[in-house]
């Protein structure tokens, strides 16, 4: 048991961090902030044994469509890696850019950030991070590297949220629905896209010289083959040297568009928040799904795709701009059979190739619904309120200071920021004008910089367990720009407050 949590430290925090958890619901009230941001106190409501399984089961049942969705990412790399197709491409675009490894390794990370911070759904980028990673690896990149140019990429974007990101938007909305009727998605937008481009390049400076140590420690030519064996779907090299990538290329080029289509939201939210505005999808779909033929008029489109069923009235296939994760989850399996045709791989293989893939995502799953368990025990027990208020009682009226305390007691056992919205909207609503405004930037980008290191924070315990990373290095890689991005932060605040 020693030398499994020696061996495996971030298992050993996520326990430890549910461990308080449930400490905290056998002497902390539960409480709940009312119309005017009253606070209300409850009960003390202990978490215990039988809540303790059944919350696994509920974060597995909660979380479903999270789970089966990275399974899914598992099955199409487990399928991918034993096309020469695929192999060719990640052997043709690691040699491209040998020698260019740090100019190429800013670029994705600069492509991944500004994506996560405006696309709705941040899990969509998970598809994209084997191949990305397979690819960093073979330049020359190490494992810690690797990660923090693809999942630690996407951190960045959270924190520097702007028209996207998982949970800002229902955050923004539940604020509203509590009182603060005068924010919108442009709301500091400015601000909060300068935050966006400061991490940016503070994170990129550290990278940097990281990096550079790690190309300096490579052959002196700079010729030899960087041969990976550590990298969950790592590719062998194609058996033969003129192997067409076109088709595979093309496949992951139209689920790249079809992921910024699906999932930037053009116009408005399903709740109708207005984000951009712009009409042309949402005409589209319509139109499209209104045809009809014969005289029946049977709108043939919304058959075939799939539409609203008479006790069911949602659209399984939505416009662009307001996709699920099951949406998208069509366009991958579609694009993974293709490619299996393609590379005439046989059914049995196809299958086998799949279970193979999957098993290789078990792991992290199992991690993600360790830390989802621990939002679910403070969605049980509302201890997140109680919190807020005592540490609100510090302060007469509005301290920016305060407020980053709350923001981050509220984000550090949260991995949904939306929640974060909903448990504490009437009490962020309370707040008015310029004071609400920058409470809204305080709360995204504290709870984005506090996702780099809580142990439950999805991307970064996803990351960390399928490159199977020790969460202690990563902490002693990211503690210099945490720091340094706290204190960015806490000036960007007293100049936004006082001045």
């Amino acid at each position: 048991m020693k030398k499994l949590f020696k061996e495996h430290d971030l298992l050993k925090t996520i326990l430890i961090l549910l461990v308080v958890i449930v400490l905290m619901t056998w002497f902390i009230p539960y409480g709940e902030f009312g119309s005017s941001a009253v606070f209300s106190e409850g009960e003390v409501t202990p978490i215990g044994i039988a809540h303790l399984f059944y919350g696994l089961i509920y974060s597995m049942n909660n979380y479903a469509v999270q789970i089966a969705f990275i399974l899914l990412i598992g099955m199409f790399y487990g399928v991918a890696v034993k096309t020469e197709g695929y192999k060719a491409l990640v052997a043709k675009i690691s040699k491209a850019f040998k020698g260019k490894e740090i100019p190429f390794a800013l670029a994705v990370s600069f492509v991944i950030t500004v994506l996560a911070s405006i696309l709705n759904n941040t899990y969509i980028l998970l598809f994209f991070m084997p191949f990305i990673i397979s690819v960093l690896r073979r330049i020359g990149l190490d494992k810690i590297s690797s990660f923090a140019i693809t999942f630690g990429s996407i951190l960045v974007g959270i924190l520097g949220a702007t028209y996207g990101t998982e949970g800002f938007v229902g955050f923004l909305e539940w604020v509203i629905n509590g009182g603060g009727t005068d924010l919108t998605m442009s709301t500091m937008i400015v601000v909060r896209a300068g935050v966006l481009l400061l991490a940016y390049i503070l994170f990129s400076f550290f990278n940097l010289i990281y990096i550079k140590k790690i190309l300096a420690k490579k052959d002196e030519k700079g010729k030899n083959e960087v041969k990976v064996i550590d990298d969950a779907f790592a590719v062998e090299e194609p058996k033969k040297k003129n192997t067409k990538t076109w088709l595979t290329g093309l496949v992951l080029i139209v689920l790249f568009i079809f992921a910024i289509l699906g999932f930037i939201t053009w116009n408005a939210t399903a709740s109708g928040t207005e984000v951009f505005g712009i009409e042309i999808f949402d005409d589209f779909h319509e139109w499209l799904m209104s045809l009809t033929i014969g005289s029946n008029e049977v709108a043939i489109f919304e058959r075939i795709l799939g539409g609203p069923f008479a006790y069911y009235d949602y659209q399984l296939v939505p416009a662009f701009g307001n996709w699920y994760l099951f949406t998208y989850a069509i366009v991958i399996i579609i694009a993974m059979i293709i490619m299996a045709i393609v590379s005439k791989m046989k059914f049995s293989e196809f299958f086998e190739n799949m279970g193979s893939g999957a098993l290789k995502v078990i792991k992290p799953i199992a991690y993600l619904v360790l830390a989802y368990t621990a939002f679910i025990f403070l969605y049980w027990v509302t201890l997140t309120p109680t919190l807020i208020n005592e540490i609100g009682s510090l302060a007469n009226g509005f301290n920016p200071f305060i407020l980053t305390i709350q923001a981050i007691a509220s984000s550090i056992f949260n991995s949904d920021f939306a929640y974060i919205g909903y448990s504490l909207s009437t009490y962020l609503g309370s707040f008015t004008g310029a004071e609400l405004n920058l409470g809204v930037v305080i709360f995204s980008t504290i709870y984005g910089l506090i996702q780099f290191v809580t142990p439950i924070s999805m991307f970064l315990v996803f990351g960390l367990t399928y490159m199977n990373i020790p969460y202690k290095k990563w902490l002693k890689y990211i503690w210099k720009f945490f720091v340094g991005m706290l204190v960015c932060l806490l000036v960007i605040f007293t100049l936004l407050a006082y001045l």
